[in-house]
């Protein structure tokens, strides 16, 4: 997904990552600038919809910008640190009682 987004612009996975570019102006002061900041938000939450199933989407469709929507997956995903502790303790008991 990294690679994909920095290959079609590099600062789509920068909002990703570091959250959505900001925008001081009223919509009807925006400047050419604003603008294009205000697409690549828009271009970084569509391709992140567009590349899940209806349940995923389902999942983060209430998020605001795209790094809460890739935050939300990460966790639902691959679940937090103290999770991930949790299922490596489990898995070496299991192996340890194989």
């Amino acid at each position: 997904m990294k690679f994909f987004l920095q290959g079609l612009d590099y600062q789509i996975w920068s909002i990703i990552e570091e959250g959505d570019l900001l925008v001081t102006n009223e919509k009807d002061k925006w400047t050419e600038d604003d603008k294009k900041k205000i697409s690549l938000n828009c271009k970084a939450k569509s391709i992140l919809c567009c590349a899940l199933s209806k349940k995923e989407f389902n999942c983060i469709s209430t998020c605001k910008s795209a790094m809460e929507m890739l935050e939300k997956l990460r966790i639902t995903y691959e679940g937090t640190d103290k999770v991930k502790e949790t299922r490596i303790d489990i898995l070496v008991t299991q192996y340890e009682r194989f």
